[in-house]
């Protein structure tokens, strides 16, 4: 099943995709939100399960979360952006750079906490 990314959009230019940590939403980027889209179009996405996106059928893994993320940028005709995660988003933005380095521009990462 697929499903329908909550997001909050704002702003212009190159694509700056925010990724939340585990139990938290889009609105934990609030001040970032406002600060970089000024420069920026700027995407803060609730994962899978968290704030207003449901959860479907899939598992809650770094690895589905990323899938998710592909599916979201070809959703919305985002060939390549930078990606800023913090903590569980951080992995699974370190997720999504390898699986497709060929879409990300540049890694942002605070908190990963993952092994590979």
């Amino acid at each position: 099943m697929m499903i329908k990314h909550n997001y909050i959009e704002k702003g212009e230019g190159e694509v700056l995709i925010m990724l939340h940590g585990n139990g938290l939403d889009s609105s934990y980027f609030y001040h970032q939100i406002n600060y970089f889209s000024t420069k920026y179009r700027v995407i803060a996405v609730d994962s899978r399960g968290h704030g207003r996106t449901p959860r479907g059928d899939k598992p809650l893994t770094i690895l589905q979360f990323s899938e998710d993320l592909r599916i979201f940028m070809d959703m919305h005709d985002i060939k390549k952006a930078h990606i800023l995660g913090f903590s569980d988003g951080a992995n699974v933005a370190i997720r999504f750079a390898i699986d497709y380095p060929e879409r990300v521009d540049k890694l942002i990462l605070n908190g990963a906490n993952i092994k590979y």
